[in-house]
């Protein structure tokens, strides 16, 4: 046990039958009450069938071992006691993070452990310095008559910002305290803007109140965003109004909203950005085998005529929602619309 807690976890060893593969093994100490232990995460994935520990004969340790001849960083949780079958909202709600890996991402009941394989993080590479000029995070309590509830939004402002300035581009995102807290979007947005990598813009990060209900084909988020949030950021703050630049974007379940709120409002947003989105959740009272937002793409009457998207996923995430954004790049190539598809070996 001392090896373990002075190594650290997930143990990582040369598979010794091919040494082109590395062997992960996840460890979990348990107690008297442990009745099962899982892991969860882009890796070892999501199968319940295969990612239950075993217990070491009669002690308190329970482990796994994976191989892979792959390089990733990827986020991962344990469920302890799991009897939730295919629930995996009540599963997300009781994930635990390893006891002996002090590598984490997020923070409170986020926070994830991160498993590193062979891949080189600089974030001072891409951000060599902090003395670039810094906008701004104001932040806001909104309330929605047609969503019934109050939500904070935050403004991100360049540096140089002022209503007399120049007219802004505009940036959208979901999951917007992720986006603040965990995904360093002011950072981000400080060095692209000072390095004329992008245009300048202002960014709102929306809150989420009930994300799962909220971002899977929601018509009254769609309407919150279109005839009270815009609007709203329109009168306030010197932005463009024309949907070409007007960008919307998510991660996840985000990245399916963003597709949703432009195919359904091509009027209004003219550009989609989406990160490992859910493009293949299935819509209520929607039979097709085609998932919908392909198959509206498809659609000879589509509303993507003039939709520009940038599509990242990352390898490993499930075989489902991989071959769904492949998918959807290849219909939006069909139709000849401007778009990119990203796959990325790490998430987290």
């Amino acid at each position: 046990m001392h090896e373990i807690k002075s190594n650290h976890t997930p143990l990582i060893e040369q598979c010794p039958a091919d040494n082109q593969y590395k062997l992960i093994t996840y460890i979990w100490l348990g107690d008297q009450n442990t009745e099962n232990v899982y892991v969860f995460g882009s890796f070892p994935g999501w199968d319940l069938s295969v990612n239950q520990l075993q217990r070491l004969l009669q002690t308190d340790i329970w482990y796994v071992t994976f191989r892979t001849d792959k390089s990733f960083i990827s986020t991962y949780y344990f469920s302890v006691n799991d009897v939730f079958e295919n629930d995996w909202i009540k599963r997300s709600e009781q994930y635990e993070i390893d006891q002996f890996n002090r590598n984490t991402f997020g923070e409170g009941t986020n926070k994830a452990s991160v498993l590193n394989i062979g891949m080189e993080v600089q974030y001072s590479s891409r951000f060599p310095s902090n003395d670039y000029p810094s906008g701004k995070i104001e932040t806001y309590s909104f309330y929605s008559s047609i969503l019934n509830n109050t939500r904070k939004i935050h403004i991100y402002t360049p540096h140089d910002y002022s209503h007399t300035s120049h007219l802004q581009e505009l940036l959208i995102v979901f999951d917007g305290n992720s986006f603040i807290n965990y995904l360093s979007i002011t950072k981000t947005l400080n060095y692209l803007i000072y390095e004329k990598e992008i245009p300048s813009c202002i960014a709102v990060a929306i809150d989420p109140v009930d994300r799962l209900e909220e971002l899977t084909y929601n018509d009254k988020m769609n309407a919150f965003l279109t005839k009270e949030l815009l609007p709203w950021i329109q009168a306030k703050y010197h932005v463009y109004q024309e949907k070409n630049h007007i960008t919307i974007a998510g991660f996840s379940l985000g990245g399916l909203a963003a597709f949703y709120a432009a195919l359904q409002n091509p009027h209004i947003f003219g550009n989609v950005l989406s990160l490992s989105g859910s493009v293949h959740w299935k819509k209520d009272n929607y039979e097709n085998t085609i998932p919908w937002i392909e198959n509206q793409i498809s659609s000879i009457y589509s509303n993507a005529t003039h939709l520009h998207s940038y599509i990242a996923v990352g390898e490993l995430e499930n075989e489902p929602l991989l071959t769904a954004n492949r998918r959807l790049y290849k219909a939006l190539e069909e139709k000849k619309r401007p778009n990119h598809l990203r796959r990325v070996s790490r998430r987290t």
